[in-house]
């Protein structure tokens, strides 16, 4: 060790408090650098590593190949694995389900669903194999049945074929459907032995799923192009490709919206942090300025100065920056662990798998920033040691001039609270740093409470469900399924399950106050088909947001006939504009017809593709009626009740979906409280961070006037006044601290509020000043406050007034 180090060293222990303070500060930026970047890290993961289970883990799915289209598939180097599934007909009472031959490879491919899985036995392979569920089984007449059993079950091999017995044996049994059992809706899985042996070489048809090898280098911006160049040497109508992009948008790029986030927040916790650190070793440099120019006297040269400031500062972070990250590293993980595991017990949905947090690459850019985070505190107190001379330091009086060089302003009479006045304006510079470092945490928090103080998780609920305590809704597929259309609404509503019959059984439940219901229809638009909502006035309004386009005038749009676009953000992209005219086909299941008129305005956010107001479809005078939701209420007391009866009836009911207002509710606060501690924590590690800043500024201020305060209770000054003045101190710097923090957070948390609503963020409905938090805030700040001030009035006073009378500094 040589003596810079060692100088270094005995200075960081003489000045114990300082040190304390800055191995705090550096620990908590670490802890806080570590755990964004780690939560980010396993965000970003396990949306990759859940992505195959959510979208399938295949690229693309090419629809209707031939025996000739799949060996040409099959002989490109750029195709990795090929799996193949077939419908292999149709079984009697199962018309809307599916009966396919898939092979191994499809198996692997496909979205995670329970009804795919094995629940006993294995997968067809013999050419009279099938499995299925036993629900399906039972459905068939089978109640018991087992590996091995044959059965005979009424087949055809397509529409223009007649139904025949035909023998099976049962090689596997699957899971049941989970949520419920849909009468003629299952999966049964057959083998591509029997599928040959029904339909000859020149009648095969196949879906193809593929993936891609890893020499192929693709990225959402090529790889359509590279299917479709795939699609036409194998000789595929590219109309006959589906791009995976869900599942390749997480797997092929990473996720820039939460890089971004991660960014902007560890940018703000440096630059933060940087001011912190700064104002802490400034304050300390300020106090033994003559001592270093003492050393440099005795022969220290200016680079070896500057080494002596850095090491002082390296010296403190060596067991800083570990112990922030491990400190970080677990409270990100348990963290991380305790929201997977509460987010898959509110979701009924796939669950989430937990994810490996730990990254080598992570803790190095974490240890690194946190390193130059103190290097950039260091650079100005480096420079002020470097610039002072020898007999500059030696004379040295902290804030002095020429001007006013030894001289001192007076007052003819002293008070504790002149006297608190006096102390804190002493030093301008060093007290508005210190109400700034403070201020700027307690502006980062109220504007996280301007945001997550203003969630309306009732509001957020009410965007799930409109209306009343249950809803049913037709349950379709949202990307118009070629390989099975029977689960496309065009199909579904010509045999719509939410009709006048099934209100009138809902009606007479007894609970049920009301039953209201919404139309909904197909429209063939320019070759492709969109879903049409038809809503009324009150619907209307309820829809609306900030940052919808267009006057979004209900009446105006009745009277001219025109319609809304549901999705602003996709109008342009489309080829449409505000008061663009349009011409479509409807189709509401019973009939189709013409509607010509023009856009009137766009939605931020609707549920379907277009919106029609309710007056301007009737005026087109369709036959029959189109159900797509059907909102039934009730009151409290009959929740529990009515929600059965309705589960009971709907039970055998295919392609609806059920949904409950308080699940809609309970997702809606879990979320709102998930961000609410997040945030919250974030900013109690961050304005910990801002009070050490406070904390070595009255440290300070005690140390270098403990003389001038031993004097003063020498001439008469008693401990309570003493008190009184250290309190009124902190009580200054506090309310700057809650000055700042208003003035400045309140105007920009309502621009982020006013914001997010604009953008149709998460419960962002009506502003209303987070008075709660902020009240806490101040509270939280002031009781550190009063705590410290107590604290170190209590440290003064052990010395003897003799001792600090005597004191030097």
């Amino acid at each position: 060790m040589n003596t810079i180090t060692k100088i270094a060293f005995n200075n960081n222990k003489r000045n114990k408090t300082r040190s304390i303070l800055i191995i705090f500060a550096i620990c908590l930026t670490t802890m806080l650098l570590t755990i964004i970047s780690t939560i980010g890290n396993g965000v970003i993961n396990l949306q990759k590593e859940n992505a195959a289970d959510r979208y399938g883990r295949n690229y693309g799915l090419f629809l209707s190949v031939d025996d000739t289209q799949l060996k040409e598939i099959e002989r490109r180097a750029e195709i990795d694995t090929v799996g193949l599934m077939s419908t292999a007909g149709i079984l009697k009472g199962n018309e809307k389900g599916a009966f396919v031959s898939a092979d191994e490879h499809v198996r692997e491919m496909l979205p995670y669903n329970q009804e795919y899985l094995l629940s006993e036995g294995s997968y067809p392979k013999g050419p009279q194999d099938i499995a299925a569920s036993k629900a399906f089984f039972k459905s068939q007449g089978y109640e018991h049945v087992k590996i091995g059993d044959s059965i005979r079950l009424e087949y055809r091999s397509g529409m223009n074929e007649e139904y025949s017995k035909q023998d099976f044996v049962v090689s596997g049994i699957l899971f049941d459907r989970e949520a419920y059992k849909a009468k003629s809706s299952y999966i049964v899985f057959t083998s591509s032995a029997f599928y040959d042996s029904q339909f000859v070489e020149d009648e095969r048809a196949y879906n193809v799923y593929f993936t891609l090898n890893d020499s192929v280098h693709v990225s959402m911006n090529n790889i359509d192009s590279v299917l479709t160049n795939i699609a036409d040497s194998s000789g595929i109508d590219s109309k006959n490709l589906i791009v995976n992009d869900y599942f390749l948008s997480w797997t092929l790029e990473p996720s820039y919206e939460m890089i971004a986030v991660c960014g902007i927040l560890i940018l703000g916790i440096v630059l933060f942090s940087v001011v912190v650190i700064y104002n802490i070793f400034q304050v300390g440099i300020a106090q033994k300025i003559q001592e270093y120019g003492k050393i440099k006297a005795l022969g220290a040269t200016k680079k070896q100065m500057k080494q002596l400031i850095f090491r002082e500062g390296m010296i403190l972070s060596v067991p800083s920056i570990p112990i922030g990250w491990v400190l970080g590293f677990f409270m990100a993980k348990v963290s991380f662990g305790w929201l997977i595991e509460q987010g898959n017990m509110a979701s009924i949905g796939i669950p989430n798998s937990q994810v490996p947090l730990f990254s080598a690459k992570l803790m190095l850019v974490s240890i690194l920033i946190s390193l130059l985070t103190v290097i950039l505190a260091l650079r100005k107190p480096m420079k002020i040691v470097f610039k002072i001379s020898p007999i500059e330091a030696t004379r040295y009086l902290e804030n002095s001039t020429k001007k006013n060089h030894g001289m001192r302003k007076g007052q003819k009479n002293i008070s504790v609270f002149s006297l608190a006045i006096a102390n804190v304006v002493g030093n301008k510079k060093r007290t508005i740093g210190t109400i700034l470092t403070m201020g700027l945490s307690c502006v980062l928090f109220v504007i996280i409470a301007n945001f997550v103080g203003n969630i309306d998780t009732e509001y957020e609920a009410r965007k799930g469900m409109n209306h009343g305590q249950f809803e049913l809704k037709l349950d379709y597929s949202y990307e118009w399924d070629e390989a099975y259309p029977e689960n496309n609404l065009d199909s579904i509503l010509k045999k719509n399950p939410l009709n006048d019959t099934l209100i009138a059984e809902i009606e007479r439940i007894p609970g049920v106050n009301k039953v209201l219901t919404r139309e909904i229809a197909v429209a063939k638009i320019n070759g492709s088909k969109q879903v049409v909502s038809i809503v009324n006035k009150e619907d209307f309004e309820k829809m609306r947001y900030e940052g919808d386009l267009g006057p979004m005038d209900y009446n105006e749009a009745v009277r001219n006939g025109d319609v809304f676009f549901g999705w602003s953000m996709w109008m342009a992209s489309d080829g449409y504009s505000l008061n663009n005219p349009m011409t479509f086909e409807l189709d509401n299941g019973t009939e189709e017809f013409t509607y010509k008129g023009n856009i009137a305005g766009a939605f931020t956010n609707a549920d379907t593709y277009l919106v029609i107001p309710e007056e301007v479809y009737q005026a087109m005078q369709p036959e029959g009626v189109s159900y797509g939701y059907i909102w039934i209420d009730t009151d409290e007391g009959d929740v529990a009740s009515v929600e059965q009866n309705v589960r009971n009836l709907i039970a055998d009911t295919s392609y609806v979906k059920f949904k409950t207002y308080h699940d809609e509710l309970h997702t809606a606060e879990f979320a709102s409280t998930m961000m609410k501690l997040g945030s919250y924590l974030f900013m109690a590690i961050a304005g910990l961070i801002g009070f050490m800043n406070l904390a070595n500024t009255m440290i300070i201020n005690i140390i270098t006037k403990r003389q001038e305060y031993g004097v003063l209770q020498a001439v008469g000054m008693t401990n309570k006044q003493l008190n009184i003045s250290l309190q009124l101190q902190g009580l200054i710097f506090t309310l700057g601290t809650i000055f700042v923090s208003l003035v400045v957070g309140l105007p920009i948390g309502y621009l982020l509020f006013s914001y997010a609503k604009v953008n149709g963020v998460f419960g962002m409905n009506v502003y209303h000043i987070p008075f709660i938090p902020i009240l806490a805030m101040i509270l939280v700040v002031s009781f550190l406050q009063i705590v410290l001030s107590f604290v170190l009035s209590h440290n003064l006073k052990k010395a003897t007034l003799v001792e600090r009378i005597r004191y030097q500094g």
